[in-house]
């Protein structure tokens, strides 16, 4: 959509040193070098889901369940821009596991390398704006939920890294072609989640503050953006419209119970906002703040990165300003942390270009960088360890650790190969379908989304598929029921754990299995 190879000719000279600095620039702090980190950090975590998790995660069960096939709109509560790319994926790699780790860590890989882009024009210094890139792995919604729970917040991150980028190329030179890039930005992360719409008003009130960006913004080619992101999103709206798809009523059941006390309300504003923004404002308060006496301060104005800067800081306190107003109007307790990407995606880029302004950083980077290191590596630990010892202690259902494709060889033998399965939920019915990709998968009661009829070899409802968890009773056996007791695959776990399924076959012609 926009160029993002930007050049920094003022800092890297062509011995690869920082100019009238006389330091060697370390490989980590160079393009190359970030692109090579961030790439085996992608690919490390790629293979632990593809090759050692056993079944597919909760989130990606849902949209496993929802992409047998293409819609316009599959439901409500969420735009369908990453289901459209799963379903173009899986027709090339199947439905498995590898489907959703090259989907997941191609969109964390897409996001790192715009937000170091953003970064390059808001920093000064290479290795602060390598810093920031690799800090996002120390906010643990990117360095640990990413791995275990996102799906369309993965599209809408990179929609608003990509926005922000080309925002502020806009202002550096303007263009029709930046603006329809913004246009597109736009359209990508709205359809990724509506969250990113609570990303552009903020964006667009914080970019008010500031004369340069003001300009950007009522410029008369802001229409292009209008219109480009118009397009696709009008395809959606109309689809919205003729399924009869109520977002407001999603969104209202997602926002869930209005009535709680303050306190409440306050409380869990503030174990979002930890839970997003930790450990990593803990790591860089405890290296770069103690007795920092602010040498190697920047003196020098650049007024293109301090506007830029001051964007980022007006982004990050007008939308927490918002929300804890909003959250105490509205009263309600359900606040994950995950919902601050649309304000604190891009906070290392701001907190760092504060340090580089303020100065007494330099010597400090290679400590930091230790940390983040350590805390990379114990996330990596912690996803092998979970199917090596699935203990309920250490990851509770431990879902990825469930050896569902056990079930395989039975369900084909008694249904043929390409079967019906009936579930009793979204998650369930995911699971089998990446276990078992020949299966078409359909729930007991689904009035939102139901995969088009196909030719069947058999019908059959499963259920205890979400079992994972020790002494769960399953429904009372039918006349043909199967029982199945399944060990899990944990070589350092002793005992072992189990899983109990019932396997009833159905008439083709049962109401359940069309």
């Amino acid at each position: 959509m926009i160029e993002i190879q930007a050049r920094a000719p003022h800092r890297n000279s062509p011995d690869g040193e920082l100019a009238g600095m006389g330091e060697a620039l370390p490989f980590w702090a160079r393009p190359k070098g970030v692109i090579l980190v961030v790439g085996l950090w992608c690919l490390l975590h790629a293979a632990i889901g593809a090759f050692l998790e056993s079944a597919i995660n909760v989130d990606d069960a849902v949209e496993s369940y929802l992409v047998q096939s293409l819609e316009l709109s599959y439901v409500p509560r969420n735009p369908p821009f990453f289901d459209w790319l799963l379903y173009g994926l899986q027709q090339v790699v199947g439905t498995g596991r590898l489907s959703f780790a090259i989907l997941r860590y191609a969109l964390l890989f897409a996001c790192a390398l715009l937000v170091y882009r953003v970064a390059r024009r808001v920093i000064l210094d290479p290795r602060l704006q390598a810093a920031a890139v690799y800090s996002l792995s120390a906010l643990w919604v990117v360095g640990y939920h990413s791995h275990r729970i996102l799906t369309h917040s993965n599209v809408m991150i990179v929609g608003i890294a990509g926005a922000m980028l080309t925002l502020i190329a806009i202002v550096r030179q303007p263009s029709a072609k930046l603006y329809a890039g913004l246009g597109a930005w736009i359209a990508v992360g709205l359809l990724g989640k509506f969250g990113f719409a609570a990303f552009l008003g903020v964006l667009v009130v914080s970019c008010l503050f500031v004369p340069a960006y003001r300009r950007a913004l009522l410029d008369r080619r802001i229409l292009i953006t209008a219109l480009v992101a118009a397009g696709p999103l009008a395809v959606y709206g109309l689809a919205l419209h003729f399924l009869q798809q109520d977002v407001v009523a999603a969104t209202a059941q997602t926002i869930g119970d209005t009535h709680s006390g303050w306190d409440d309300v306050v409380q869990s504003y503030v174990v979002a906002l930890a839970g997003y923004a930790l450990p990593f404002i803990a790591l860089a308060g405890l290296v770069f703040l103690p007795w920092n006496r602010g040498e190697g301060a920047r003196e020098a104005e650049d007024a293109g990165r301090d506007d830029a800067r001051r964007v980022l800081r007006n982004i990050i306190v007008i939308g927490l300003v918002v929300t804890f107003i909003a959250v105490v109007a509205v009263g309600t307790t359900n606040l994950r942390d995950r919902y601050f990407h649309v304000f604190l995606l891009l906070l290392p880029v701001y907190v760092f270009a504060e340090l580089e302004r303020v100065g007494g950083w330099r010597a400090r980077v290679p400590a930091y960088l230790g940390l983040l290191l350590a805390v990379a590596v114990g996330v990596l630990a912690v996803r092998v360890a979970i199917p090596l010892w699935p203990d309920p202690r250490l990851c509770g259902r431990c879902v990825a650790a469930e050896p569902l494709h056990r079930l395989t060889p039975t369900v084909m033998q008694a249904l043929g190969a390409a079967p019906t399965l009936v579930a009793d939920d979204r998650t369930s019915a995911g699971r089998l379908r990446a276990a078992m990709p020949d299966a078409r998968v359909v729930i007991v009661n689904e009035p939102q989304y139901r995969p088009p009829p196909r030719p069947s070899t058999g019908c059959a409802r499963i259920t205890g598929i979400v079992n994972g968890l020790p002494f769960r009773l399953l429904p009372p056996a039918g006349r043909d029921t199967i029982e199945m007791s399944v060990k899990w695959s944990s070589p350092l776990m002793n005992p072992h754990r189990w899983s109990d399924w019932q396997f009833t076959p159905l008439p083709q012609d049962d109401p359940l299995c069309r």
